[in-house]
């Protein structure tokens, strides 16, 4: 188990490293190239403030299994600095709940119980788009979870009880995906990321997050 994880730290740190290759020379050949950094002019408004460079993601997804499912919703609010650099914020609110069968010690009754598990999280993002095809993705995030203390039977009324506190972790992906452009600012990605931080207690330990999403100018 330790090699395993000794060898797929070897790999994380080689795909950081190939990330800031690619995002290194990509952005030395835009400055050289076409001064990609640089804003035009004609596309930045007087105030400087353009509500068209405004993006929506909407996030949301569901899942399901036996006596269990799942939602999660994570809008995201982001600001096309540029039209290769874009920023912005994500609310999200996730639940999971599973129904379980047990037997009522006091009256002998099948009762079932429910397992509730709502989670809360709060990022931020920085995301700079090469060309059309490739994204380089910087994202800080909270997640707030809930974690069981104990669990076990109530003796005056035989139901289960359950003794849960809540806890804040914190994350640092950073990532590279597949990108396509639409518009001056919009885009859909794909993307793969790997937590900086690695908390034991984090759902992105020791392993990598697929994204998929899309950005959608609120005002054409």
């Amino acid at each position: 188990m330790k090699q395993m994880y000794i060898c797929q730290n070897n790999f994380m740190k080689k795909f950081i490293f190939l990330i800031c290759i690619l995002c290194g020379a990509e952005i030395g050949y835009s400055f050289q190239k076409d001064n990609t950094f640089n804003l035009n002019p004609s596309q930045t408004s007087q105030n400087g403030f353009d509500k068209k460079r405004l993006l929506l993601g909407p996030g949301i997804g569901a899942g399901a299994a036996y006596r269990a499912f799942s939602f999660d919703i994570s809008p995201t609010l982001g600001y096309a600095f540029h039209e290769n650099f874009n920023a912005g914020v994500t609310l999200g609110f996730n639940y999971f709940q599973q129904a379980e069968d047990y037997t009522n010690p006091i009256n002998g009754q099948l009762e079932t119980f429910k397992h509730k598990y709502p989670g809360y999280s709060l990022s931020v993002y920085a995301r700079y788009l090469f060309k059309n095809f490739l994204m380089i993705n910087f994202e800080p995030e909270l997640n707030n979870v809930k974690y069981l203390k104990s669990f076990d039977f109530n003796m005056t009324t035989g139901k289960y009880s359950e003794s849960y506190y809540r806890k804040t972790i914190p994350s640092a992906l950073v990532g590279v995906g597949y990108m396509q452009r639409f518009g001056s600012y919009g885009y859909s990605f794909i993307s793969i990321n790997y937590d900086l931080i690695q908390n034991p207690n984090s759902r992105y330990y020791q392993t990598l997050s697929y994204q998929f999403g899309v950005m959608i100018p609120i005002f054409n």
